[in-house]
C-alpha cells in the first residue's frame, strides 16, 4: 500500500506539473498567472499528492523513497511530455529513462 501511495502522489505532481506548464505557456510567468483558479487547483492537486507522499514515508525508509520518487518524477514527467506536449526523445533521453528505472530497481535490491 506504501508504494501505490508513493505511485499516486508522482502521478499527482506530474499531473499538476503539466497543468502549471500549460497555463505558463498560455498566460506567461506572471501574477495573473497565480492567481489564476487553473493555478490554484494545480497546487491543491499537488498538496493531495503531498498527503500521500508523507503516508509513503511513515511506511518507507527515506532513503529509498528519495530514490524512487526522484526517478519516479523524471519517468512520469516525461511521459508527460512525450504524449501532451508533442515533446521528442533522442537516444541519450531514452537511456536516460532506462538507467532511472534501473536505480529504482538497484535501490530494492537486498
Amino acid at each position: 500500500m506504501s508504494y501505490i501511495a508513493l505511485i499516486a502522489a508522482q502521478l499527482l505532481y506530474s499531473v499538476s506539473d503539466l497543468w502549471k506548464k500549460t497555463l505558463f505557456t498560455a498566460k506567461g510567468f506572471n501574477f495573473s498567472a497565480f492567481t489564476h483558479p487553473a493555478f490554484l487547483t494545480a497546487l491543491a492537486v499537488a498538496t493531495i499528492g503531498y498527503f500521500f507522499q508523507l503516508y509513503a514515508l511513515s511506511k518507507i525508509d527515506l532513503s529509498r523513497m528519495a530514490v524512487v520518487i526522484g526517478m519516479m518524477a523524471v519517468i512520469f514527467s516525461s511521459a508527460a511530455g512525450i504524449i501532451f506536449l508533442k515533446e521528442t526523445f533522442n537516444f541519450w533521453n531514452w537511456l536516460g529513462m532506462a538507467a532511472a528505472l534501473l536505480a529504482i530497481f538497484l535501490v530494492h535490491v537486498k
